[in-house]
This record gives structure tokens, sequence and C-alpha cells, in this order.
């Protein structure tokens, strides 16, 4: 009988096509991912007993405690500003999402409603929603 050498036994599995592969699912991994960034304070959101899916929405405005508010990752100093925002891109909003937090004054939640109410010139098309928490 012949023997074979041990030379064959030793064989390394080549790891360079692994390792393009795992880069390349890193890549498009950190490309397709959406990068959320949260306000500059924190929000409570009151519960609900309903549930209501909205379209994917390109804007969400923060209301704190205190009354600061925010867009996205943008804080508003006053009403005026969160109101020259709106103007500006109200052809891209089709979904304004009003998160506030549940001890936040009754009064700049119903500010920022009517202000956006006020800006959005086409009524078909674009909705105000108030976010609350999700029970799971």
């Amino acid at each position: 009988m012949i023997k074979r050498k041990q030379k064959d036994r030793d064989e390394d599995i080549p790891m360079a096509p692994m390792i393009d592969c795992v880069f390349l699912l890193l890549i498009f991994f950190m490309v397709s991912a959406i990068m959320r960034i949260p306000p500059p304070f924190s929000v409570n959101l009151p519960d609900s007993a309903t549930k209501h899916e909205f379209p994917r929405k390109k804007y969400n405005v923060f209301i704190s405690q205190d009354g600061r508010l925010s867009v996205d990752d943008q804080e508003m100093l006053t009403l005026e500003d969160l109101d020259l925002f709106l103007a500006a891109n109200e052809n891209k909003i089709s979904t304004l999402i009003i998160k506030a937090d549940r001890r936040a004054e009754h009064g700049v939640v119903i500010d920022v409603m009517e202000r956006a109410k006020q800006r959005f010139s086409k009524p078909e098309g674009q909705e105000i929603a108030l976010a609350v928490s999700e029970e799971t």
C-alpha cells in the first residue's frame, strides 16, 4: 500500500475570500442602515389603547417636559423658529409626528399643532399626528 504524504492533509483553507465577503456584508449594512439621531432631551410618551400605523415619516417634533422644542436633532429656540423651519420644508413633509412628553404643557402642544396647520397649504397628503408609547 502506498502511503500518502502528510503534506496533503495539512493544506490550509483559503481565508481571503471569506474576509472579502465579511467586509462586503459590513459595508452593505453600514450603507443601508438608517441613522436616527435622538433629540437633545428625553421625552416620555403617554400611553394609548389604540394603535395607528403611519407611512414612513421624515420629520418628528419633540416637546420636552420644560417646553423645549426639537425637530429631529435640531433644537428650536422659539415657536417662530419652528414656524420658519416648517415653512422652509413644507413641500417635504407628508406626516408631521408630534412627540410630546407626558408632562409637557398642553398649551405648547396646541401651539405647535396650530402652527403646523397654518403652514401646510395643501390639506390632502399632509397629516399631523401625536405619538404615544406602545404597549407590548
